[in-house]
């Protein structure tokens, strides 16, 4: 794909936009430890040590870092604050990906206003998804969270860089990257690796829509994104430390990697393997610091076996996608029930509606509000299907893995908020119920359904824009892109006196 010089991406506006949120982060950053595994990370942040499995040695390490280069404050507030600067400068990143995506969805209007509708939509929506609920909350402790959606957005930027930089020299380097911040991001936590398919049927769709004139190039381009899919799945079985997806993740990159070799770029196939591979290796650090007997060292992985069961998350209980995760898994498990599977998607959509008004109160307040963002994130989906099929599904693929895909596969029980299943009787004991609200594992789900409300926003601006000759019409309608700033910031803030999480999980 080629690209013009006024097509540039906007790295500077880019950095404006993460720098905005990290201003409204750092004004209702927590002021020291919050609650739950905060105070855990924090401390082993400092001391060097092992929290729980799976350990997050990266998230330890790069804690510990960052709590040297920034000596102000209480430890605490240093490590909160590299929470809120990474999930800030991931805004910037799904600027750039919302940018891409709104390319030809401007096309019709002059060179001029079409730039200040792509630029000011792409800050639109990063502002909109910074500020959802769920994301605030993990932008403003010490949590694991932000560094993994920072590593998702740079994973699906970079497919899209490589996009722009097909037939080159530079598109396969582009895929090392990126293969490389997945492999890292194992040391941190595994919702990163959530992105994998999006981003796999993202390449697969340009593919197919563009496919490479010479047909030597066609062929190498197809066995360079097998050998990414591949690598992936090899990926997560590693990093779940299933033997059964670890040894299926080996067959499908042997089978991409034998397909590169016939097509010319076995070299390709093996320094994708070792780039991945360098990724992981953050976790040796579990095993080197444990010989060392920390303070905190979880589980001691100070043998090959501890660490593989650390890994494993060997700690906590089997659950799988077709148990009743009220019970234990085995035998007498009665099984998934559909009340079971309403209870969960009903938590979901719940998660959903705070996303846009936790901190209104009126409920009709709530319910415009969740219909206006549900509104403009489907208008923004069918113009993006319409305008850039690719990166729409990149997004789709994003979207369905981190929302329903894993409603699915990680099987919660009815969350603590589902106050009347409780009084109704259907799950009557509180170990019935998570300890706490799940929202934080569907966080990236509902970033994307806001960049689809950016893009929604864009619509309404193009035809604002052709209808009248001020830019003034055009440039209200992305005034909208506050409204979860300030519908959220009451409960989104970490200056209150209880953690507003926390107290949601009290409600009943």
């Amino acid at each position: 794909m080629t690209t013009h010089a006024d097509d540039a991406p906007p790295y500077r506006f880019a950095l404006l936009t993460a720098v905005i949120v990290l201003l409204g982060y750092f004004l209702t950053l927590a002021p020291t430890v919050t609650f739950w595994d905060a105070g855990e990370f924090i401390a082993s942040a400092k001391i060097l040590g092992i929290p729980h499995p799976p350990g997050t040695p990266l998230f330890v390490l790069m804690g510990h870092v960052w709590g040297r280069i920034f000596p102000f404050g209480e430890y605490a507030f240093r490590t909160n604050l590299m929470s809120a600067t990474f999930s800030a400068f991931a805004a910037g990143g799904f600027f750039l990906v919302v940018h891409e995506g709104l390319g030809r969805l401007t096309d019709e209007l002059d060179p001029r206003r079409a730039r200040f509708i792509r630029i000011a939509g792409a800050m639109a929506a990063s502002l909109i998804a910074g500020f959802t609920f769920t994301n605030w909350q993990n932008s403003n402790e010490t949590e694991v969270y932000a560094v993994g959606t920072f590593m998702a957005a740079c994973i699906c930027w970079l497919s899209l860089v490589w996009r722009r930089q097909r037939g080159g020299d530079r598109a396969p380097r582009t895929l090392w990257l990126m293969l490389y911040i997945a492999g890292l991001s194992i040391g941190n936590h595994l919702l990163t690796l959530l992105v994998g398919p999006g981003v796999v049927m993202g390449m697969i769709a340009t593919l197919r829509a563009t496919p490479a004139s010479n047909p030597v190039r066609r062929r190498s381009e197809w066995a360079e994104v097998w050998v990414v899919a591949g690598t992936w799945v090899l990926l997560i079985g590693m990093g779940l430390g299933s033997t059964t997806l670890i040894v299926f993740g080996a067959l499908c990159f042997l089978g991409a990697a034998a397909f590169a070799f016939t097509s010319g770029v076995g070299r390709f196939a093996v320094v994708a393997l070792l780039f991945s591979s360098i990724g992981i290796t953050s976790y040796g650090y579990l095993y080197i610091r444990s010989k060392h007997h920390p303070m905190i060292s979880e589980a001691q992985p100070d043998t090959f076996r501890s660490l593989l069961e650390v890994i494993q998350r060997k700690q906590y209980p089997v659950r799988t996608p077709l148990d009743d995760p009220t019970e234990m898994s085995g035998p007498n498990n009665p099984g998934r029930s559909a009340s079971l599977i309403v209870a969960q998607f009903t938590n979901y959509f719940q998660y959903y509606v705070w996303q846009w008004s936790s901190g209104v109160k009126p409920q009709v307040g709530k319910v415009l509000l969740t219909l206006l963002f549900f509104s403009l994130g489907l208008l923004g989906l069918v113009s993006h299907w319409y305008r850039d099929r690719p990166s729409w599904w990149l997004l789709f693929g994003v979207f369905l893995v981190t929302g329903f895909g894993l409603v699915v596969y990680m099987n919660f029980k009815p969350g603590f908020s589902l106050a009347y299943t409780y009084k109704a009787g259907l799950w009557p004991n509180p170990t019935d119920h998570e300890v706490r609200d799940r929202d934080y594992f569907f966080v990236v789900s509902f970033i994307v359904w806001a960049l689809w409300a950016g893009m929604g926003l864009v619509t309404w601006a193009r035809r604002f824009a052709g209808k009248f000759r001020s830019p003034i019409p055009a440039a209200a309608v992305f005034l909208v892109a506050f409204i979860p700033f300030a519908s959220n910031y009451s409960a989104a803030t970490r200056h209150n006196p209880i953690d507003s999480r926390l107290a949601g999980d009290f409600a009943y």
